[in-house]
């Protein structure tokens, strides 16, 4: 310390200061040239004590300090999981920014209203490192803010340092009035900490400080229970559960081999339950949904079977209320010429409802507070994504059945466990043909696209709840026709089996929230969301033992966890020039350009892996996704997607090869983490044969092949816990404030609430689902977590996809295919085939960065 307080000695001149200049050049040392940088700064601050002086030069430091890992440094990254509950109580002594530059002054020119007092607007921002997790409302005119506001959020991050960042809200941008910070090594020790911390600020005389509680719980203190704490919804003890693969699904050669509780499995079928759901129902029927159509068939055993449209009419007619929510895709209208970006049929759907008893009304992601800019980023960026069917039921516990999941009740989605490319065109999905690779296709000649999805059924309470999200959500989206609402049934208080709990994606301007509730609900900016289902997906992570096994449609975050950077050295220090130019028009950390899909699943999936290789256990996680999102694979946004996907599996990859090395373990990292996806092979029609154009549409006609379209949101715990909705594994899904959602998480019980059932329902859709992608069921299937099912798994599904690339079409291969990527012992992730495209195209298999979308889109 003495050393550099020397070296921030004055030069007593008359020269004006001056403020941010910093020539230093592109250093292999960033960290070493801030320091010369910051010191320089001191050299020129005319007039300033050494004391003065010293805490602007720490101030510098401290604000820059995520840049030491590039130089040679004795502070202590720390790994930081559990649970962490931070209260933000208040600030004493700020200073006051209002008035100090120009975009204050362009705030005091568009204001509505003349200001009362001309004082900060301070809100509190909460990093770990440059990875901003919390944010505090905003208090208006206030140097002594009182906030009072408590956050508990999980935490899986490598850090330092615990920031706490005060700004001054406006208009236009912010400006910071000081930070302070808490080394992480103090929070994992202490687990408790109140303080009153100083902060350093830019600012001349001022000694402001603010008041803060931590308290920190390790992972190993949260864990031991599947029911997830602090929820909108609690976990229910009444009702029943039916879980599904697929729209219909026939009996499967080896369902004889799958047993639930002792009895044969027996498939289930998703949308016959739905249409007799609706036929039997008496009061109300009440749908939401991210598309509809009209003219499909919910069963399809029968040609005479009603479309849904007309079934939904006959039951209104019946004085059923029968309501139904859809999103509103923007730029969409009832002229088939403008049917939107992706195709959701809400306003054919809304027209031919229109003159009808029954209600269907189309709500838009727009409804913001924020501002003017927010609700066109909202309405454009995002959607309404929850799919659910709920009706009034005399037989069913609670008088009320729900069904969630992907539930698309849309063009496309009948599917079976065949998942056919040209054959149903003929029958089944005679006019319902769907595909979205790029080209024309006709149904004539197909490959229609392949679905695949999960889905669950709800009685009781649980029931009631999703019912009470339809509620919530009507309130607001359409508060002219609340009075269509009819009265929720009774709640019973018969215990059942199992136990169920309804989980969300929501925020306050897309529902109505219990006041009674609002400790149950996270909040940024003073405006409440739920996040639940983030925290069951990080529950269930949390509480594996032995293996996990997740389907989802994408599967991309914990993007603070994702170890190369997206910008290099030399351009990071051209941006901490452009800081210390304009300090106040920078925010903090703003150098690292990673998107914010900051969730934390795929980094728990892998610290649970990293924790059980340190243990000397086996564990094995399972994961299945698209060959790629849905779609033309070439065009920008899937390729950036991919990317970001790319990024997310070699984070992983690489986490556990660092777990292995430091085991001393002989074994790679595929023995512990594996990616799927599948594809389907059949030989085409004639017709097809006749197509002469060279494109990958043709080609993926003539070859006779086609992905199986993923698109579940599923995961399953040990076959005992499994989590069910339309939720994506992105950040659009897990955030809260983004995409609305909704999911299911249940288990079993034996005798007592702590016998777990493993041989149950959840296991029995487990291994259907394998019987349905692999083809058959083997015995080793049995134990997933082992290192042989493990070796089994991966040698079929890289036998399948053998099959699928070659130019020979067998039509016995499985459906499971082994997702084409390169694992090295590393952890290094490459693309593994030709060319690093995907079949039939020229499409890259890790993507690629897009230099014009905003990362809000694809993330």
């Amino acid at each position: 310390m003495k050393g550099r307080k020397a070296s921030c000695s004055f030069h007593q001149s008359g020269k004006r200061k001056r403020k941010f200049l910093y020539p230093f050049g592109r250093s292999k040392s960033v960290a070493m040239g801030l320091v010369a940088a910051a010191e320089e700064q001191c050299q020129n601050q005319d007039g300033e004590s050494d004391e003065e002086n010293e805490r602007h030069f720490q101030s510098l430091w401290d604000h820059f300090h995520h840049f030491k890992d590039m130089s040679t440094s004795n502070s202590e990254t720390i790994y930081f999981r559990g649970d962490l509950t931070v209260t933000i109580k208040g600030a004493s002594n700020l200073p006051n920014a209002d008035g100090r530059n120009l975009k204050l002054k362009f705030d005091s020119l568009f204001s509505n209203k003349e200001k009362k007092k001309d004082l900060s607007d301070p809100y509190v921002s909460i990093s770990i490192d440059r990875h901003k997790i919390l944010q505090t409302k905003v208090i208006k005119d206030d140097l002594n803010p009182v906030w009072n506001e408590t956050f508990e959020t999980e935490v899986s991050h490598e850090g330092e340092r615990l920031y706490f960042w005060v700004w001054d809200d406006d208009m236009v941008g912010k400006e910071k009035l000081g930070h302070a910070h808490i080394p992480i090594r103090k929070i994992v020790e202490k687990k408790i900490l109140k303080e009153k911390l100083v902060l350093m600020t830019p600012f001349k005389n001022a000694r402001p400080t603010l008041d803060i509680e931590v308290v920190f719980e390790p992972v190993t203190d949260v864990v031991g229970e599947f029911e997830v704490t602090r929820c909108y919804f609690p976990l229910r003890h009444t009702g029943d559960v039916r879980l599904y693969q697929d729209a219909h699904c026939h009996a499967l050669p080896g369902h004889d081999k799958i047993s639930v509780h002792g009895s044969p499995y027996q498939p289930t079928t998703a949308w016959c339950d739905i249409a007799e759901s609706i036929e039997r129902a008496q009061r109300f029927i009440y749908i939401t949904g991210w598309s509809m159509t009209h003219t499909i068939r919910l069963q399809r055993d029968q040609s005479d079977r009603p479309t849904l449209g007309d079934l939904l009419k006959a039951k209104a007619k019946e004085g059923v209320k029968v309501l139904i929510l859809l999103w509103d895709e923007p730029f969409n209208s009832e002229n088939e010429m403008m049917s939107g970006v992706v195709g959701t049929n809400d306003e054919i759907t809304r027209v031919f409802f229109s003159k009808t008893q029954v209600k269907c009304v189309l709500a838009s992601r727009q409804k913001s507070k924020r501002g003017m800019v927010e609700t066109l980023v909202s309405n454009t960026s995002y959607s309404h994504h929850q799919k659910t069917v709920i009706c009034d039921d005399s037989t069913a516990s609670c008088g009320a059945v729900a069904y969630l999941g992907g539930l698309d009740l849309t063009i496309g989605r009948y599917d079976d466990q065949n998942h056919s490319l040209f054959e149903s065109t003929k029958d089944t999905h005679s006019d319902d043909f769907y595909q979205t690779f790029p080209g024309i296709l006709k149904a004539a000649d197909g490959p229609r696209q392949p679905w695949h999805d999960v889905h669950a059924r709800v009685t009781g309470e649980a029931a009631l709840d999703v019912l009470a999200n339809f509620s919530d959500r009507w309130k607001v989206e359409a508060p002219k026709e609340a009075s269509y609402l009819v009265e929720e049934p009774e709640e019973t208080k018969e215990k059942g089996k199992w136990r169920v709990q309804i989980f969300r994606s929501i925020p306050i301007d897309a529902a109505k929230f219990d006041g009674t509730k609002k400790h149950t609900l996270s909040s940024k900016h003073g405006r409440c969301y739920e996040a639940s289902i983030h925290r069951a997906y990080v529950t269930g992570v949390r509480n594996s033992d032995k293996f996990l096994y997740v389907e989802n449609q994408y599967f991309l975050g914990s993007a603070h966890s994702w170890l190369d950077r997206d910008i290099d050295v030399g351009q990071r220090l051209d941006l901490v020039q452009s800081y210390f130019h304009d300090s106040k028009l920078m925010r903090p950390f703003s150098l690292n350009k990673r998107p914010r899909c900051n969730h934390l699943i795929p980094v728990e999936i892998a610290e649970q892996v990293c924790e059980m290789i340190e243990k000397g256990r086996r564990f094995a996680a399972y994961i299945l996704i698209p060959l790629f999102p849905e779609g033309n694979p070439h065009a920008a946004h899937i390729q950036e997607i991919l990317y970001w996907q790319a990024k997310t599996m070699s984070m992983m990859y690489k986490k556990i090869a660092k777990a292995i090395d430091k085991a001393g373990v002989a074994a790679e990292p595929t023995d512990y983490l594996n990616f799927f996806c599948l594809g389907k092979r059949e030989t085409p029609p004639a017709s097809v044969n006749q197509l002469t154009d060279d494109t990958p549409t043709t080609r993926m006609a003539k070859n006779g092949r086609a992905m199986i379209y993923v698109h579940s949101k599923a995961m399953m715990v040990d076959d005992i816990y499994a989590v069910v909705g339309s939720a994506n594994i992105n950040q659009r899904s897990m955030d809260g404030r983004r995409d609305t959602e909704i999911a299911v998480g249940c288990f079993e019980t034996g005798e007592s609430e702590t016998d777990l059932v493993t041989n149950g329902h959840v296991q029995g859709l487990r291994k259907s689902l394998w019987t349905e992608h692999i083809g058959r069921y083997e015995e080793i299937f049995d134990t997933p977590e082992s290192l042989e099912c493990v070796h089994r798994v991966r040698d079929i599904a890289k036998q399948n996809w053998d099959s699928y690339v070659k130019k020979e079409i067998d039509e016995s291969a499985g459906h499971l295919l082994l997702y084409p990527i390169r694992v090295k012992k590393d952890g290094e992730i490459k693309p593994n085939t030709v060319g690093g495209h995907f079949p039939d195209t020229t499409a890259n298999i890790l993507g690629a960065k897009s230099s014009y979308l905003p990362s809000r889109l694809t993330v």
